[in-house]
């Protein structure tokens, strides 16, 4: 808490005579520009050619200060301390710049050493008009009161960091809707709100989405502070600059930790709309449990499931054409030569290491290439054929599909 000079049982210089203060205020007065340059000296950011605002405000807070603590001087009322909103301001100051409150901490502890230096000077020089026995109470009040002055500058910059945050936020939130609208974003309009965004638009981005945790979950606190985000939506994003930086996913998947990370591909800033919906189908994919549900799942490490998968109707017709010879067979035979057959077309058409894949003994593997010859037909020596015959199989091992009789090109009965 600060210390509230407005009572005299708190206040140190209330016993003081009043006309104390009409005699030190000369020998304060004649030491404003000193005090001003001085803080200026210690403070570079205070000191900015060409800027007089920094030198008016120093200024004022300087006389304000020595002019409210020489009102303190005989005062056992409660003083109108109007002077403390100058250095809230101050405070919010800081704040609203960007920087902490170490500059005006220094600005503020010099502006009292040199007020007690001149009060040591006085008391030496003139001890009529300032006597030894009123130094112990001044050297406390001048400790309480760089204390007020500190806590009425936290005070400020604490309420404008609030505003400060709380802005940024409703800026970087309107930035990212602009970057992921559909109509895609045109780089002036992106450049203009980055700016005020306080976000530095990079060469390239990813748009990650979240899932797998309950919608109320609270957003992570520990986020870089370069990755805009958006935990407003069912399926939270985030824009992620330099995606593919040494350790970036590392930082990102502990910050998320217990959420599904869909990562999108890298792309510019302007196609971030192409990266989010990579992202999303990547996140589906995740959710249905066909792309395994690791932490961090990103699109470019699952191209062909994403392939195979982007026209959900028209895989399960490929599924259901080319695998047809297979459906007639008993379950159990029919999952054998599935699994047969989608080995021999990955291993390159050699049964040795078919066998060794299965752990089955080869003349069971070259049986079962005898029977798939007689379903399959010459369809098992075309490449097209076999490149199909592959993706099908995968998706039946990906999703479990058992189709039934698969249909004619009109929906009407088995294909001829």
């Amino acid at each position: 808490m600060t210390a509230d000079f407005g009572y005299a049982e708190t206040n140190p210089l209330a016993p003081l005579p009043h006309e104390v203060a009409d005699r030190l205020r000369p020998h304060f007065d004649s030491m404003v520009d000193m005090v001003v340059r001085r803080i200026q000296e210690k403070v570079p950011e205070y000191a900015r050619p060409g800027n007089r605002t920094y030198l008016t405000n120093t200024r004022e807070a300087v006389e304000e200060g020595f002019e409210g603590f020489l009102a303190r001087i005989g005062v056992t009322a409660p003083a109108d301390d109007g002077f403390r909103e100058r250095f809230r301001t101050l405070g919010a100051g800081e704040a609203h710049e960007g920087r902490s409150l170490d500059s005006l901490q220094v600005a503020m502890r010099t502006a009292v050493v040199l007020m007690w230096r001149r009060i040591s000077e006085v008391q030496m020089a003139e001890p009529d008009v300032f006597p030894q026995r009123y130094v112990g109470p001044v050297a406390e009040a001048l400790f309480l009161f760089l204390e007020e002055l500190a806590g009425a500058a936290t005070e400020g910059y604490n309420q404008a960091q609030v505003q400060v945050a709380g802005e940024v936020r409703r800026r970087r939130g309107r930035l990212v809707d602009l970057l992921l609208s559909e109509a895609g974003p045109a780089s002036e309009a992106v450049a203009e709100m980055a700016l005020a965004a306080d976000w530095r638009p990079p060469a390239a981005v990813a748009v990650v989405v979240l899932g797998g945790r309950d919608v109320e979950t609270a957003p992570p606190a520990a986020l870089p502070s370069d990755v805009l985000s958006d935990f407003n939506r069912i399926e939270p994003r985030l824009i992620v600059p330099d995606p593919d930086g040494p350790g970036r996913m590392r930082t990102l998947g502990t910050a998320l930790r217990g959420w599904h990370v869909a990562v999108g591909p890298t792309v510019s800033v302007t196609e971030a709309p192409s990266s989010l919906a990579r992202a999303r189908e990547t996140l589906s994919l995740v959710n249905a449990g066909i792309i395994p549900g690791k932490q961090i799942v990103r699109w470019a490490d699952h191209l062909i499931t994403a392939l195979l998968f982007r026209d959900e109707e028209l895989m399960r017709e490929m599924v259901a054409r080319r695998l047809a010879p297979l459906i007639e067979l008993r379950s159990v035979q029919r999952e054998r030569l599935a699994e047969t057959l989608l080995a021999w077309l990955q291993c390159g058409f050699n049964a040795k290491q078919v066998a060794q894949k299965l752990h089955v003994h080869p003349q069971t593997v070259r049986y079962r290439l005898r029977q798939l010859e007689e379903l399959f037909g010459a369809r098992l020596f075309s490449a097209d054929c076999r490149f199909e015959l592959e993706a099908a199989l995968r998706v039946r091992v990906l999703t479990g599909w058992e189709e039934s009789e698969p249909r004619t090109g009109d929906g009407t009965g088995p294909v001829g």
